[in-house]
């Protein structure tokens, strides 16, 4: 039946029971993806977040995405947020608002508190129980404010300044883009210095010009501390003529990065394409480009070595997801829970020793 055939009762009672119907996919559609999470279905998938998989996989656009799991990630804590949602009593706007105000402790009177009102009652009714301090009073420069036109005359668009915050980084053509951002006065002092420093080569001062040889520098930098890269390279020889890199502390979620010699992890790196290669049962492969790891396809704990034939380059979730294969996700869970708090390995930490005894020990060294 067409909707121009339908009665104005019929209509307004189908819009009703369609609204109803999306409140309860919705809640279903959240309570589902806590258990794509939960299950790390999203790795399975060759995506390196949940967030990656509700845009690249589901179709979600990226507000979507984030909205939806944040409240995903909340109905696990409180899953009595997914009835209320599936009534109509919270919306995911202000599911949004409650997430960190939320504890155990004043869930229930929170969220009765904030039951059918809107997001501006919700806002207020947060700002009543957790006041702010007020702003502090500034004076800030802003662009000369247009004439009011005549009646009649054609209304000229406000000044982009004028607009409010513009994206960081706009195209502007195919090949150009508008970078913006706020800057110190000590990076603006920088920035002139370094502009100075070029003007050889940079007659006109151009800012761009600076910003971008600055970054190469950076990129040189980090590619040769991160993947090995250098202006002269060598070929990984075998692994018993390579030196070692001192065997250093790992930083939190870094595994097996400081003892892979250089020219292997250099050319390793260069073989994955500096992308994880972790792919999903369907041929997707990884599109992570970031926080990434040298894995080890056998691991070193069970006889695992550092050819270049047994490692691989993985994002840090991928990463994880291959160590809980292997030991288990309770083992590795407590792994990380005791390299981010060591006193859980059975020995003190620095902080847990009187000041007195780590004084009177270096003085003890100095004498």
């Amino acid at each position: 039946m067409k909707l121009t055939e339908l009665s104005d009762v019929q209509l307004l009672e189908g819009l009703k029971s369609l609204v109803g119907q999306g409140r309860a996919v919705l809640a279903r559609l959240l309570a589902h993806l806590v258990e794509v999470e939960e299950r790390r279905l999203h790795l399975e998938a060759a995506c390196p977040s949940l967030f990656q998989f509700c845009v690249q996989r589901l179709g979600m656009s990226e507000d979507e995405a984030c909205r939806r799991i944040h409240a995903a990630r909340l109905v696990r804590c409180f899953p009595d947020l997914l009835v209320r949602i599936e009534r109509g009593e919270l919306t995911l706007s202000t599911v949004g608002l409650l997430r960190d105000a939320l504890t155990e402790s004043n869930y229930s009177e929170l969220v009765e508190a904030a039951a059918g009102k809107t997001k501006a009652e919700v806002q207020a009714l947060l700002a009543r129980q957790s006041p702010r301090p007020d702003v502090p009073a500034v004076i800030t420069a802003v662009s000369t404010q247009p004439p009011i036109p005549a009646v009649g005359a054609a209304v000229v668009p406000a000044p982009v300044a004028a607009r409010g915050p513009q994206p960081q980084l706009s195209p502007l053509s195919e090949a150009r883009h508008k970078v913006q951002f706020t800057a110190s006065d000590e990076l603006r002092r920088k920035l002139e210095r370094a502009r100075d420093l070029v003007r050889h080569a940079n007659a006109d001062g151009d800012l761009a010009v600076v910003v971008e040889r600055a970054v190469d520098l950076l990129l040189a930098k980090l590619e040769k501390q991160r993947f090995g890269k250098t202006s002269r390279p060598r070929a990984p020889r075998d692994q018993g003529e390579v030196a070692q890199v001192p065997s250093l502390p790992n930083p939190p979620g870094v595994q097996g990065m400081t003892s892979v010699p250089r020219a292997t992890r250099r050319a390793v790196f260069e073989r994955d394409g500096e992308r994880c290669t972790f792919t999903d049962a369907e041929g997707h492969r990884c599109t992570a480009t970031t926080w990434l790891e040298l894995d080890h396809i056998t691991a070193r704990a069970r006889g695992g070595t550092d050819d270049i034939g047994n490692l691989r380059v993985r994002c840090r979730a991928h990463n994880l997801l291959h160590a809980e294969r292997t030991f288990g996700r309770q083992h590795v869970g407590r792994r990380i829970r005791e390299r981010r708090d060591p006193s859980q390995r059975g020995y003190a930490t620095l902080a847990a020793i009187p000041v007195q005894t780590i004084l009177r020990e270096a003085l003890a060294v100095l004498t």
